[in-house]
């Protein structure tokens, strides 16, 4: 390594790509020497094993690659050296690393690989990202640039190599190529433009739940956050609506509470009634209480049933189903992966296997014309993967049926439930857990279930291993629960209120909801 490079403070490629996504990481980063060790939120982890998954899978259907990737820092920077020199046609966990500034620039390529147009007797490279999405993002393409800006730098000459970003998945390659060839002239800009905003004031609070769960930082936004009531914890508040606050002076719910019509009208992303219920909600997180939206919504349906699905996180194939009725009755339908029907009684929870997915539609199907009432669900999710996997007249029959019961709920009532780094403030579990609701330590979190289903599917006999399959029934019975419960608690709440809009003995509301036994 050069003399003077040694005192350089490292910087990673992908640390500098947050410039494109959240400024206040980028202060954080360049103002401190180490980050708090907080690790990834569970979901956060399980999207870092998809994406590593995926890259290995891709990785490992290239022939002739020079794999450097389990060699110490330093001798893969050496080894990157030679194997470019030696014109190697792919290289996996390459090194490299330049000077920029007072920083040294350091970056992983996904892949390099030899660019075979190239002039007999050069070699060159470019280097390729490896995304499990499909649509490239901001952040992508300056990591690529930062990469494609290094292996200018490693070959010595002028020319800017091209980049591609390989996108999504088909069988074990990209579904999409994008192929980026943007002058590099400006990329150093980047770099500085890090620097000015590690001097100055902290930028402001986002809370953005592709970015957050994956930071170490951000228990000290959600403190900060809650400390000043800053407007980052409005449920609801688009970035570009939280922008065009800021620069008018308005930072905190207090302010947001007296904001004037004409105000809240010059938003962007304004729909109808966006500036009321922006004001209602800053008033909610404000007084800790529920309050009514005061919008004429014609009365709750009846519900019969719930639903809530489990779906592969990689394909978003529904391997479960879960079903918990008006009085309190549960069912789970579980997709075997062998032939043959079944079913099972696990930790006192009604179960039975299904072959496929179409057919635990029509059990969701036979079910709900056995009661009376509406099938409720929570978002769009299960609407969305009824689209996608049931059968034509499965799908016919069931969508009227279907209810969502956060719309019904958000168009009624404003929640002192905040936005955090960690969850939406509009989510099933935020809001339950807001009414007291728990979920059992070992099956609280989705990706336990997964987990769980995935080794229930390698058992010899899965239908003779329910105890495999226990957190993930637990999980999913509990979650559905929890919507049954939100939904009892909505029912009381709507029924609570007057005639002039105000609710009448909410807090004892609450304990219609509370799961104590769990």
């Amino acid at each position: 390594m050069p003399d003077g490079i040694t005192n350089l403070s490292p910087l990673d490629a992908e640390d500098l790509a947050w410039l494109m996504r959240c400024e206040r990481r980028i202060w954080f980063d360049w103002r401190n020497s180490q980050a708090p060790e907080m690790a990834p939120t569970a979901d956060a982890r399980m999207r870092i094993a998809l994406r590593v998954a995926h890259r290995r899978r891709i990785l490992a259907s290239l022939e002739n690659v020079a794999n450097l990737s389990t060699l110490p820092w330093e001798e893969r920077i050496e080894q990157t050296r030679y194997a470019m020199q030696r014109g190697a046609a792919a290289i996996v966990g390459a090194a490299l690393e330049a000077p920029v500034d007072d920083r040294l620039l350091r970056g992983a390529p996904d892949l390099l690989l030899r660019d075979p147009s190239a002039l007999p007797g050069t070699r060159t490279y470019q280097p390729i990202a490896i995304a499990l999405h499909t649509r490239p993002a901001r952040w992508d393409r300056l990591l690529l640039d930062s990469w494609r800006w290094l292996v200018r730098h490693a070959q010595g000459n002028e020319d800017d190599p091209p980049g591609e970003l390989w996108l999504g998945v088909n069988g074990n390659g990209p579904a999409f190529i994008k192929r980026q060839t943007a002058s590099l002239a400006t990329f150093t800009a980047h770099v500085r433009r890090a620097a000015s905003i590690a001097a100055r004031d902290a930028p402001a609070i986002w809370f953005d739940n592709d970015h957050c769960p994956f930071c170490p930082w951000r228990a000290a936004c959600d403190a900060t956050a809650r400390e000043t009531r800053d407007i980052a914890l409005l449920p609801g508040l688009s970035r570009r609506q939280g922008s065009a606050l800021r620069q008018r002076g308005i930072h905190r719910l207090d302010q947001v509470v007296t904001l004037s019509t004409a105000t809240l009208a010059s938003l962007p992303d304004r729909v109808t009634a966006t500036g009321a219920r922006l004001r209602l909600q800053a008033q909610a997180l404000l007084t800790g209480q529920p309050l009514p939206t005061g919008v004429p919504v014609p009365p709750l349906p009846r519900v019969g049933l719930f639903l809530d699905i489990e779906s592969d996180p990689a394909t978003r194939e529904p391997w479960a189903f879960g079903l918990a009725s008006a009085s309190r009755d549960r069912l789970v339908i579980v997709v075997k992966p062998s032939p043959g029907n079944g079913a099972a009684r696990i930790d006192g929870i009604p179960v039975v296997w299904v072959r496929n997915v179409q057919e635990g539609w029509r059990r969701v199907l036979d079910a709900v014309r056995t009661m009376s009432g509406m099938l409720a669900h929570w978002g769009e999710a299960e609407r969305l993967m009824l689209e996608q996997s049931a059968d034509p007249q499965t799908r016919q029959d069931l969508v009227p049926f279907m209810i969502d019961a956060q719309h019904e709920l958000h168009r009624r009532v404003a929640l002192p439930v905040p936005r955090l780094s960690d969850q939406r403030g509009g989510g099933l579990k935020a809001i339950a857990r807001w009414l007291g609701w728990t979920w059992p330590p070992g099956a609280d979190h989705w990706t336990l279930a997964w987990e769980a289903y995935r080794q229930w599917c390698v058992q010899p006999s899965p239908a003779d291993a329910p105890d495999v399959l226990r957190p993930a029934i637990v999980y999913l019975a509990v979650d559905v629960e929890a919507l049954a419960a939100v939904w009892r608690w909505l029912e009381t709440f709507a029924a609570s209120v007057n005639a002039t809009g105000a609710p009448q003995g909410w807090r004892a509301d609450r304990d219609i909801a509370t799961n104590h036994e769990c």
